[in-house]
C-alpha cells in the first residue's frame, strides 16, 4: 500500500456533481444500503437524469424517498431492489421499479461473478484512519461485495459515519472519487411504546430464549419489543444480519455479553445496523462490534456454527400446515426473501437452535380484521419458510411448535395461537380439508389461553419442570402419558381399569373452558420434545362456586412433590376465579393423594362410600385488591 495516501485523497475529492458525470447512459448503478445510503450522491444522481438514461439502480433496503423512483424520472432511471422498501413499495407494485428475489447471503457471488455487473458504486464512507483506510460503518451487507466488484467508487466521505469494526474497511487507494459532506446518517425510528399485541409477542418469545443464546433478529416492532424483555436474561450473544438500538441497550446494561458463543465469542457480530444517533455513537471504533457482509452473516453453514442459535423472523401470513409468507401480501410484493430463509434453515441445523416465525395474529385490511394464520396462502402469495423448515411459530396466544408434527397436529396447534374470533372458521377449514378429525371440538372462545399460569418450577432433585395450562393440541402428548401410566395409577385416577383412551375421549381432557375449568401440565425436556409428567385440573358447578379437582402423575415422577405443588397452585387459581369449594373422589386405597389434601391446610370434611372417599375442601377466600 503507498505511504502518499493523503496526497492522493487530496486529489480525488470532487463535488458530487463531478463525480455523477462518469454514469453514463445504460449504467448499473449500486447505491449503499439503508442508514448507509450516501444521500449527498443520490440527490446529485437524481439532479443529473436530464444526462442519464436507462440507469439501472440496485439497492436492498432505502430508508430514503428513492427520488429516482419518482414516475417522472422513469426515463432515466429505473431502480432494481433486492429487498422492497416503504420509499419503493408503491413503484414495483406499479411496474416502474423491479424485484429481485434471492437471499441476502447469495447476492454477493451474483455481483463477484458479474451475472449482476456493477458498473458504478455509490457508496458512504467513515474519513480514512491514519493508514487511509475508510470504513463503510453501518452498511456492509451487500456494499462491500459491490465495491469490490464494480469499475469505479465513488464515496461521499461523512465524518458521521461511525468506523465500524470487522470486515468493513475500503482504503482510498481503491475510491475513485471522494465527495466530502457530512450530514446526519438516516435513522431507523425506534418505537419507545409497543402496543399490547406487540408486547404479547414479545413476552412468548422471550419464554423461548434461553440464557446463553445467540440471536438474530429482523426488522420491526417485534424485535425491538423482544429485546425489551429480555432484561432479566444472562450472557446473550448477537449473529445477525441486522440490529438496531434494542442490542445496543441490552449490551450497556450486561445481558449481551457473547460469552458463550461458539463463533466470535464476544464479539457482535452483525452486516447491517438501523436505529438512531445513540447505535450510531455506540458502534463507532468499539471492538466488541464487528460488522461482515451478508455473504458470511447470512451464510447458512457459518450461522449453523453458533449453538443455541435462535432466529426470529416476521411473516405475514402461516397456512394451516405450516407454510409461512413473509414477501407479499397475496400478489402483491412487499417486502423480499431477505435473510429470512437463511437464517430460518441455518438455526434448524444449528446444535439446540430454535427457529421461530413471529407474526400477529391478525391484521387490519381495507376489507376489515383478517386473520394471519389461514386455511390457504392467498393467490400469488410466495412460500419463504416451507413446511419442511418450519418449527415455531409464535402470536400473542401463545407458541405453536410444528416439526416433525403430522398436518393433523400442525393444524391443531395453529388454531390454537389464532385470534379467538376465527378459531371456529379455521376448525370448520380444516375439517372440510380432512387435515382433523372430523369430530374435532374447541373449547369456547370467551376465555383466552391464559398464558400468566406458566411456571417454571425446579423439584427437589433439582430437575426442571415447565408448567403450563392445557391446550387442544396436546392431545398427542396427553396420549403418550395415557400409555405410560402403569395399571395401578390409571385404576386410581379413572377408578376404573381402562385399556385405551381414544380421541373422541382424549380431546374432551385437552380442550378446557379457562372460565369454567382449569388444567395444568408438568412438562419436561425441550420444546419440541417435551413430555407430560403430570395433569391436575378443576371444573365447576354451574354456579361456578364450587369445583371438582383432580390431578395425576406419572409414575417415575410420584414423590417429587409434583400432586402438592399442583394441588396448590389449582386453589390459588380457583381463589382468584371465585371458587369457594373443591371436591375430590378419591378411592380409599389411594393414600398418597389424601395425605396432600390433609396436610394443604384447608378445612376438610371427608364421607366414605364403599371404597370411595368423598373429600370436600373450604377455600380461603381471596386477598381483595
Amino acid at each position: 500500500m503507498t505511504t502518499d495516501w493523503r496526497t492522493k485523497y487530496a486529489s480525488k475529492i470532487v463535488p458530487a456533481e463531478k463525480a455523477i458525470k462518469r454514469i453514463k447512459p445504460g449504467n448499473r448503478v449500486f447505491i449503499g444500503s439503508a442508514c448507509g445510503e450516501p444521500q449527498e450522491l443520490t440527490r446529485a444522481l437524481c439532479s443529473a437524469h436530464a444526462s442519464l438514461s436507462d440507469t439501472e439502480v440496485l439497492h436492498v433496503l432505502t430508508l430514503g424517498v428513492a427520488p429516482y423512483a419518482d414516475p417522472k424520472l422513469a426515463p432515466s432511471f429505473r431502480a432494481n431492489a433486492f429487498f422492497i422498501g416503504n420509499s419503493l413499495r408503491d413503484a414495483v407494485a406499479d411496474a416502474r421499479a423491479d424485484y429481485t428475489p434471492v437471499f441476502l447471503s447469495q447476492v454477493p457471488a451474483l455481483f463477484r461473478t458479474r451475472r449482476i455487473p456493477i458498473d458504478i458504486a455509490l457508496v458512504s464512507v467513515s474519513p480514512p484512519d491514519q493508514h487511509g483506510w475508510c470504513s463503510l460503518g453501518v452498511s456492509v451487507d451487500i456494499t462491500k461485495p459491490a465495491v469490490e466488484s464494480t469499475k469505479l467508487i465513488v464515496a461521499q466521505v461523512n465524518e458521521r459515519m461511525p468506523r465500524t469494526h470487522g470486515d468493513s474497511f475500503l482504503h482510498v487507494d481503491r475510491i475513485d472519487y471522494l465527495v466530502d459532506k457530512t450530514e446526519p446518517l438516516l435513522e431507523w425510528p425506534v418505537v419507545d411504546e409497543p402496543d399490547e399485541v406487540t408486547r404479547s409477542i414479545a413476552a412468548n418469545l422471550a419464554r423461548l430464549i434461553p440464557d446463553g443464546a445467540t440471536l438474530q433478529l429482523g426488522i420491526g416492532r417485534i424485535p425491538d419489543a423482544v429485546l425489551s424483555m429480555l432484561t432479566q436474561k444472562n450472557d446473550l450473544g448477537i449473529h445477525t444480519e441486522m440490529f438496531s438500538d434494542g442490542v445496543m441497550k441490552l449490551a450497556k446494561s450486561g445481558v449481551i455479553t457473547g460469552k458463550y458463543k461458539t463463533l466470535h465469542r464476544g464479539k457482535i457480530v452483525g452486516s447491517f445496523a438501523a436505529g438512531s444517533h445513540d447505535l450510531f455513537e455506540f458502534l463507532h471504533d468499539n471492538p466488541a462490534i464487528e460488522m461482515h457482509a451478508s455473504d458470511y452473516t447470512n451464510n447458512p453453514f457459518v450461522i449453523a456454527r453458533n449453538d443455541n442459535m435462535v432466529a426470529i423472523n416476521a411473516a405475514l401470513e402461516v397456512d394451516l400446515t405450516g407454510q409461512v409468507v413473509a414477501d407479499s401480501l397475496g400478489e402483491k410484493l412487499h417486502s423480499g426473501l431477505g435473510g429470512h430463509a437463511d437464517f430460518m434453515r441455518a438455526t434448524a441445523l444449528a446444535k439446540d437452535g430454535r427457529p421461530i416465525i413471529a407474526v400477529p395474529s391478525t391484521a387490519d385490511t381495507p376489507d376489515g380484521v383478517r386473520s394471519r394464520i389461514v386455511p390457504n396462502l392467498q393467490t400469488g402469495a410466495g412460500v419463504i419458510t416451507t413446511r419442511g423448515d418450519i418449527h415455531y411459530v409464535v402470536t400473542e396466544y401463545g407458541a405453536a411448535y410444528l416439526a416433525g408434527r403430522t398436518m393433523r397436529e400442525r393444524a391443531m396447534s395453529l388454531i390454537s395461537i389464532a385470534h379467538p374470533d376465527f378459531r371456529s372458521e379455521l376448525l370448520h377449514a380444516a375439517k372440510r380439508r380432512r387435515i382433523v378429525y372430523p369430530n374435532q371440538i374447541m373449547p369456547p372462545p370467551r376465555a383466552p389461553y391464559p398464558a400468566k399460569y406458566e411456571d417454571h418450577i425446579t423439584l427437589k432433585d433439582g430437575k426442571e419442570v415447565f408448567v403450563r395450562p392445557i391446550r387442544p393440541d396436546d392431545e398427542p402428548l396427553m396420549k403418550d402419558m395415557f400409555y405410560g401410566f402403569s395399571e395401578q395409577t390409571v385404576y386410581l385416577r379413572y377408578h376404573a381399569t381402562l385399556k385405551s383412551m381414544p380421541h373422541n375421549k382424549l380431546q374432551v381432557f385437552c380442550n378446557v373452558d379457562y372460565d369454567t375449568e382449569m388444567a395444568l401440565i408438568c412438562l419436561v425436556g425441550t420444546p419440541g420434545q417435551e413430555e407430560v409428567i403430570a395433569v391436575g385440573r378443576y371444573m365447576t358447578d354451574a354456579a361456578k362456586e364450587t369445583a371438582e379437582v383432580a390431578f395425576t402423575v406419572e409414575d417415575q415422577w410420584q414423590r417429587h412433590g409434583l400432586g402438592t405443588y399442583l394441588f396448590h397452585r389449582l386453589v390459588d387459581i380457583a381463589r382468584g376465579a371465585g371458587i369457594r369449594h373443591f371436591n375430590a373422589y378419591v378411592l380409599v386405597e389411594n393414600s398418597g393423594m389424601l395425605k396432600i389434601f390433609h396436610r394443604s391446610g384447608l378445612e376438610i370434611e371427608t364421607t366414605k362410600d364403599d371404597d370411595v372417599v368423598r373429600v370436600s375442601m373450604r377455600l380461603p377466600e381471596a386477598a381483595k385488591v
